[in-house]
């Protein structure tokens, strides 16, 4: 919101709009345009502009902007189809991610079954040395 220059009083709506085109200036490229509101002051009435926006224009060729044109629909193209080996590859990570997950859980399982069988052959060697050690002990 613009201030009145006057007395500073901040004007929120301008009372009319329009557009004005600015040539550049020596060394610069292109035309500016820019939006100007004219603004009076509810306090003290006094009538002032404001620029409201501005945009750069750049005059080319229109081989030169046909070039760009054709430039930019190669690089979206491509950016389309590096998009879419992102997402497969996104798939394949996931996927492999899943079969590691699934290895670990086998090779965990694996390993506690061959604790299992070292601990019932562990458990059955015991067995057999205490029946041995009651028959020692019943023996005496």
């Amino acid at each position: 919101m613009p201030n009145c220059p006057k007395c500073g009083n901040k004007e929120s709506l301008p009372t009319r709009t329009f557009s004005v085109i600015v040539e550049p200036s020596k060394g610069e490229r292109g035309m500016t345009e820019r939006r100007v509101g004219m603004y009076t002051c509810s306090s003290c009435g006094t009538k002032f502009p404001t620029v409201i926006s501005k945009q750069r224009y750049l005059v080319v060729a229109e081989e030169q902007l046909k070039s760009i044109q054709d430039e930019l629909a190669t690089v979206k193209k491509g950016n389309d189809e590096l998009s879419a080996k992102v997402r497969g590859m996104a798939d394949q990570q996931r996927e492999l991610q899943q079969s590691m997950d699934r290895a670990a859980k086998e090779n965990e399982v694996s390993n506690l079954r061959t604790k299992l069988e070292q601990l019932e052959s562990f458990v059955k060697h015991l067995r057999k040395e205490k029946s041995e050690l009651e028959e020692k002990v019943s023996r005496i």
